[in-house]
């Protein structure tokens, strides 16, 4: 009996060691992703620190806040219906839905938002996730952009007053 338990202690011993040599494997080939990954980041040019898109501009000095949407997110079109709730006199900007499918239009029928379905412009301001919200000044620069979760990010990022979000 003193021999089988000695024969399988050795055998999980040898086990552990050949998982040990496994996972340093795995970590090199991590570490070798990663190495390629900085590469390429390295060689990628960089992003334009603000993008002005002249589309987006106002007369009346009020900023743009443009909501983009993908077609086939339901996260985007709760926050896309959110943002026809709150569109109105007490935002203090203009709204936009931006998206690259027709019928994203429809989540914002019958309210404030300005529905503007243009691919060429989606790709252009490089969006890395969506539903995301970007501020635009009154002379069409980009000021910022975040990625909306929920109503309430939604309502802080457009400086929804408490009152107007129980109201929408």
């Amino acid at each position: 009996m003193r021999a089988l338990l000695d024969s399988l202690a050795v055998l999980s011993f040898l086990g552990t060691v050949l998982l040990l040599f496994a996972f340093s494997t795995l970590l090199g080939m991590v570490r070798q992703l990663q190495g390629k990954l900085l590469q390429a980041q390295a060689a990628a040019p960089a992003a334009p620190a603000a993008r002005s898109v002249a589309r987006f501009a106002s007369d009346d000095g009020l900023p743009t806040f443009v909501l983009v949407v993908s077609e086939h997110c339901p996260n985007c079109r709760e926050r896309a219906h959110r943002l026809a709730a709150v569109a109105g006199p007490g935002l203090s900007g203009h709204a936009v839905l931006l998206g690259s499918a027709a019928h994203c239009a429809e989540w914002v029928t019958d309210s404030q938002v300005l529905p503007v379905i243009d691919a060429a412009l989606l790709g252009q301001l490089a969006v890395g996730a969506t539903p995301s919200l970007v501020k635009y000044s009154a002379n069409g620069t980009e000021e910022w952009r975040r990625v909306v979760g929920s109503d309430d990010d939604l309502d802080a990022f457009l400086a929804v007053s408490p009152s107007e979000r129980l109201s929408a």
